[in-house]
């Protein structure tokens, strides 16, 4: 299903016609957002994250830093045009107030769990399908045309730029509404978080219509990654975003010492800044601060183990915050 206007459901509504609807809308003179689109090179930071799972160092990532003027637009973006948006039920990625919790309690004691995740999720979104999404929205060609410049890198979403994450959960709209018709169609819960997508329910329903939810992300413009797609039943403690969901509410497995702990050794190599960047979900202009929350989940781990709190805590000591 393609994104169109006329969806009963379009998840962004805006008014955009002229030069002067987006100065007034964005309370910024079209000379100052011009400027940013043509001096993307002065403007944005090119920055490596060494990323570690299971406290091995992966493959580095690539975000992109745009500059403290240039990030204030962003957020302007976001939070006088994006923020409008309506989202389909169970998109909590990037969305202010949203947690992790929120998606995995939704599919605590179920008795199977699909898990899929999408790959090269913001470079598969390209400046052709920001452009289309925002006419379909209700901007003119030519400010759709400069908003797309605003919040594109080369062509496609950055990671980095705080308008990326909404950008893609609008532009995914067509997936989402695809997806949770066929979940109420098979009493399946499903959220997405970013690029991350899962459905539980009955193991009969979901195995009647895996093919057909596997299918619909590259219908949708996207790529599945099948090294990250698994099927788990409740008997072998399905782990959704580290949490274990066999029960009535999910606990707390090793593999989250583990990832707390990889993140912590990528603030310590790629420094405070690039892994904020990473962890930043935008929120509309409100900065997460990361120091905070890693400290608030070294602390969560504590309580139910002692000794990987106390490791985890000697990890974050010998970490300089000072560059955040």
């Amino acid at each position: 299903m393609s994104i169109r206007k006329q969806h009963p459901n379009f998840p962004l509504k805006l008014n955009l016609e002229s030069i002067k609807d987006l100065e007034q809308t964005l309370g910024y003179p079209i000379v100052s957002i011009k400027y940013f689109c043509k001096n993307k090179t002065s403007n944005v930071k090119e920055l490596t994250l060494m990323q570690y799972k299971n406290g091995k160092l992966k493959e580095p990532r690539i975000v992109y830093n745009p500059t403290r003027q240039y990030k204030k637009l962003l957020r302007v973006i976001n939070s006088k045009l994006l923020a409008k948006a309506d989202l389909p039920d169970g998109v909590l990625g990037g969305v202010i107030g949203k947690c992790i919790d929120d998606m995995v309690y939704r599919h605590c004691n179920q008795e199977a769990v699909l898990s899929m995740d999408m790959k090269k999720f913001f470079p598969n979104i390209n400046s052709d399908r920001v452009m289309g999404f925002l006419r379909a929205a209700g901007c003119s060609p030519q400010i759709a045309g400069i908003l797309t410049d605003s919040v594109t890198l080369d062509s496609s979403l950055p990671q980095g730029f705080p308008t990326s994450p909404m950008l893609a959960n609008l532009i995914a709209f067509g997936l989402d509404d695809q997806h949770l018709s066929q979940a109420r169609k098979n009493n399946l819960h499903r959220t997405r978080w970013i690029d991350d997508i899962v459905f539980s329910g009955r193991s009969k329903d979901l195995k009647a219509c895996v093919k057909s939810l596997l299918g619909a992300i590259k219908f949708h413009g996207f790529q599945l990654s099948n090294k990250k797609t698994e099927y788990q039943v409740r008997a072998h403690n399905p782990i959704i975003a580290g949490l274990n969901v066999a029960g009535k509410t999910p606990q707390l497995p090793i593999i989250v010492f583990d990832r707390i702990r990889d993140i912590l050794h990528e603030c310590k190599h790629s420094g405070v800044d690039v892994v904020q960047l990473k962890y930043e979900s935008d929120s509309f202009g409100r900065m997460k601060d990361l120091k905070s929350s890693l400290k608030g989940r070294i602390l969560y781990v504590s309580r139910y183990n002692e000794i990987a709190g106390k490791e985890l805590i000697e990890i974050f000591d010998s970490i300089d915050w000072r560059n955040k």
